[in-house]
């Protein structure tokens, strides 16, 4: 973990959660017909609980180190090959897994599209950032 630069680490880590903030927020009403629930539902299972957004928050930043260790090994050394290599993860490893897990659980494909389609731009997002901003020897 030496080399890597855990600022770029933090900061691409809350800017997937602030993405995830504006990405609910804005396709909430897709994502709460897929999981079957509406804003009352759903203020009565969660009530007023940070633990959802602890988990979010501390995942994003899980996936940056991840990025920010592999990055390096592959030869992605600039944003564009950090972006690249953050969606390639993001729907080959996250938005496949979701797409096998939702057709057994009979899940909406626009279910399918909210979540994944979110992690695959913000791991490219993660990507970018941290295939550009690498530490300094």
């Amino acid at each position: 973990m030496s080399g890597i630069n855990h600022v770029a680490v933090w900061v691409a880590g809350i800017l997937q959660f602030v993405l995830g903030a504006g990405w609910y927020t804005a396709l909430g009403r897709i994502w709460m017909a897929g999981i079957g629930k509406d804003e009352i539902q759903l203020a009565a299972e969660m009530g007023h609980s940070p633990l959802p957004y602890i988990v979010s928050l501390a995942t994003g930043v899980v996936i940056a180190y991840t990025l920010a260790w592999l990055l390096p090994r592959i030869g992605a050394a600039s944003a564009a090959a950090g972006a690249k290599t953050g969606v390639v993860l993001g729907l080959g490893l996250i938005g496949s897994t979701l797409a096998q897990n939702y057709a057994f659980e009979a899940r909406p494909i626009s279910l399918w599209l909210v979540n994944a389609g979110y992690m695959v731009v913000g791991m490219g997002i993660m990507g970018g950032i941290l295939g550009q901003w690498r530490k300094t020897a």
